[in-house]
């Protein structure tokens, strides 16, 4: 069948050969649309590294001191301190919530502020990271249920106390070697040990996930509470009656409460414009393969049309409707996938001189972690993507009129002859 097919090619080779220019073009222009929406989407479908499913945020700010309310002898470093856990308490025993913690900064997953540094993994690679603070034993890895990676689970890393340079740290900052008991210095000499280690986590969630470190911090720098309900609590009923509790018997010393949301309405209002931009990406690119879809799959329709006597021709000859679908998507198959596969190495000139789609990315890491990284990869499953809808397109416009065509009797098909 496949001689078969090559034979009635190059016996249209003419008609055939503006197809091809056709399929040319278009699959170029597909490339360039399909890009960058195949790695976003497949950054976005990457795990976050945490929960935020039941997770919530309570803003907190303290009182200017030219505010009538403000208290000078609350401002003083203990009692703030002692204020702050006291209301991180009192959320985590209301009923209905399963655990609480701290947030400094508005830092760690889906924040909006972060703090890049590096360590030295060996003499001549360095790994950038970003750096999370937090208040140990305050139930932050468990109220984020950070995914852990071998060693101590999230109880367990909330009981640590992070002295003599122990490190938490995610697991991707070592290419071949879980980071967890990894020992490294500093440029000035000081060591530090990987006591605990967790999956990589989204910081910025239109991003791939980073390499974290996780530095504890005092309370003092607090300025929100995060807390997680159990999973069978109504949330709906829960806040209506959570917020007035919270606006009268959260307010100690100077501090008051600002904002009660969901922790995703949060991270959502940080990032609006990112997936803004994801959004048109998806819809030009839904617009121009709607386009496409009708353009390509029409010319290969009435083509397929106009090949009607050749079609009366096989069934007089015995030729079943499968196995004449069958000989005409072969062709269409040969004639798309020599296309793309010359339109790809069209757009690999461009690609060497502009480089290929890559995602914003915080972190700079020479290892490999994702497939978008690696040049050959990431052009090879970019290029297979744009042949799948291309074949899909040219699949449909040969299927259905060849179908229904190859359905009548000889005798109709060849009344014209």
């Amino acid at each position: 069948m496949i001689r078969l097919a090559l034979k009635n090619l190059w016996a249209r080779k003419r008609r055939n050969g503006w197809l091809m220019a056709e399929l040319i073009v278009v699959s170029v222009i597909l490339w360039h649309f399909a890009d960058p929406v195949t790695v976003q989407t497949y950054v976005n479908m990457l795990p976050d590294g945490f929960d935020s499913e039941n997770l919530y945020r309570i803003s907190i700010q303290e009182y200017d001191p030219s505010s009538y309310r403000y208290r000078e002898e609350a401002a003083e470093s203990e009692t703030r301190q002692e204020n702050m856990w006291r209301i991180r308490d009192r959320v985590r025993n209301y009923p209905g919530v399963e655990s609480a913690t701290f947030q400094i900064g508005g830092g760690g997953p889906g924040g909006r502020s972060y703090t890049a540094t590096s360590i030295q993994v060996t003499e001549d690679i360095s790994v950038s990271h970003i750096q999370v603070d937090f208040v140990p034993k305050s139930d932050y890895f468990t109220t984020f249920r950070y995914q852990t990676a071998g060693g101590p689970s999230t109880e367990q890393m909330d009981r640590m106390t992070l002295e003599n340079g122990e490190l938490i740290m995610t697991e991707n900052i070592l290419p071949d070697a879980p980071s967890f008991g990894y020992r490294y210095k500093n440029a000035l000499g000081d060591e530090f040990k990987i006591v605990a280690s967790v999956r990589p986590v989204k910081i910025h969630l239109n991003k791939p996930p980073q390499q974290v470190r996780f530095v504890k911090s005092g309370v003092q720098d607090a300025d929100a509470i995060i807390f997680r309900l159990r999973d069978d609590v109504d949330p709906d009923a829960f806040l209506t009656d959570f917020r007035e509790w919270a606006l009268r018997e959260l307010q100690l010393g100077n501090y008051f409460v600002v904002q009660i949301e969901s922790y995703d309405h949060y991270i959502s209002q940080g990032y609006f414009s990112n997936t803004y931009d994801y959004g048109v990406q998806l819809l030009l690119g839904s617009f121009f393969l709607f386009c496409i879809f009708f353009g390509v799959s029409g010319s290969f329709w009435m083509q397929t049309r106009a090949r009607r006597e050749e079609i009366g021709i096989l069934k007089s000859f015995g030729a079943t409707s499968g196995k004449m679908a069958r000989l005409f998507l072969l062709e269409g198959l040969i004639l798309t996938t020599v296309s793309v596969f010359l339109g790809a190495v069209i757009y690999l000139q461009y690609a060497l001189h502009t480089g290929l789609y890559q995602p914003e990315n915080t972190c700079f890491s020479p290892f490999v972690h994702y497939w978008y990284e690696s040049f050959k990869l990431h052009y090879l499953i970019v290029s297979a993507v744009v042949w799948l809808l291309m074949v899909l397109i040219v699949s449909f416009g040969i299927y259905v009129p060849v179908r229904g065509i190859s359905r009548i009797a000889p005798t109709e098909a060849l009344h014209e002859e």
